[in-house]
């Protein structure tokens, strides 16, 4: 499992006008342990298990609000109003709640809705479309319904055929515009290629 966050300027233009692609990157290793990278240096590992009790409430806090403020990253100029700064954090409180961690973005208006709460969206529409019926109810509806699933019901909803299919075409529509968004880099960038 990794959960990259580089620090640094990224893409950035040095003194010597070599560009600073990544300085430090974190990765959440499958045994809980924390690794530390960084440019050509050993990398450093911490078990959070081994923090002393005093502290442990303030690093689960401090985490708690970072990932919150991860939702607000996308709101810049005009849009970052102190209404929309709380609407996204209010959904970054609603996923961790629900048990989601990483946000997954979807492509697009900067929708700071998880992969799963789409999927949930979606699942309503194509039950309701098998039942010859229409589902008119909103994503912020459906995420806020998935927010409020206990992990039991979650479990069972993401067994479900359909839930797994509304899952596939959603993150398959997000590979095709992060595709698209790549394409279009590339265009612009393949002066500079080494090959």
């Amino acid at each position: 499992m990794s959960d990259d966050t580089n620090t640094g300027a990224e893409g950035a233009e040095t003194e010597t006008g070599k560009t600073n692609v990544r300085q430090m990157s974190f990765s959440l290793l499958d045994d809980g342990n924390i690794r530390a990278d960084f440019d050509g240096q050993e990398p450093l590992f911490l078990n959070p298990a081994q923090l002393p009790e005093n502290i442990t409430s303030a690093a689960v806090t401090e985490g708690v609000i970072s990932r919150a403020r991860g939702y607000t990253s996308k709101l810049a100029g005009d849009s970052r109003t102190p209404e929309a700064l709380r609407a996204a954090v209010e959904k970054g409180f609603a996923a961790l709640l629900a048990g989601v961690w990483k946000i997954e973005r979807t492509a697009g208006e900067g929708s700071d809705y998880t992969i799963e709460q789409e999927a949930a969206h979606l699942f309503r529409q194509l039950r309701a479309k098998a039942k010859g019926e229409e589902y008119t109810g909103t994503l912020a509806e459906a995420a806020a319904q998935f927010a409020t699933l206990t992990d039991e019901q979650k479990k069972q909803l993401k067994a479900l055929p359909r839930y797994q299919q509304a899952y596939a075409e959603i993150k398959a529509r997000v590979a095709a515009e992060k595709a698209a968004k790549l394409a279009k880099k590339a265009d612009a960038d393949e002066d500079d290629a080494p090959m």
